[in-house]
């Protein structure tokens, strides 16, 4: 899945340079995903549509690495990645919101953020509805403008209706 969605501009069009990528670049990811399970526990996790048994995408949650400028690598990061054919379904805010449950309430993160690039407008929705907030502007390690949305674990808890852990 992840060579045929790195291999789509429309997908590719936000990541990095905006470039599709070769076999060989799709295999260097999956392998360090796969070593991030491997190490954390978690990772990428697979969107399957359950009418139809097919996987169209990843939810992520991973840490963040060498991957912006102005973050820690071991803060936690969420991200979506899906076929065009089923954007605007609610499935990255569906994935997305049960991610983020989890790395609050099961992983102890004490915040998530999502790296978004500016133009990317319907990602910049998902994270909003998610109740992700801009939390700086920074560049992406092939000097692409973006944008940092960050949520608290304060501000999961107060849209979840919780009480704060003392």
């Amino acid at each position: 899945m992840l060579g045929e969605l790195s291999s789509t501009p429309a997908v590719m069009r936000f990541i990095g340079t905006g470039s599709v990528w070769s076999g060989e670049r799709s295999q260097e990811i999956a392998a360090a995903q796969r070593q991030h399970w491997a190490d954390h526990g978690f990772g990428w996790y697979g969107v399957v549509v359950a009418e139809i048994g097919q996987r169209v995408g990843f939810i992520a949650l991973n840490f963040v690495g060498d991957g912006g400028v102005g973050l820690d690598p071991m803060e936690y990061e969420i991200g979506w990645w899906l076929a065009p054919n089923y954007w605007h379904r609610g499935l990255a805010y569906e994935g997305a919101v049960a991610l983020l449950d989890y790395a609050f309430s099961v992983l102890g993160a004490p915040s998530v953020v999502a790296r978004i690039q500016p133009a990317n407008a319907a990602s910049i929705r998902v994270a909003e509805r998610l109740g992700l907030a801009l939390d700086f502007p920074t560049t992406g390690r092939f000097g692409e403008a973006i944008a940092i949305y960050r949520q608290t674990r304060g501000d999961w808890q107060a849209r979840a209706g919780q009480q704060p852990a003392p």
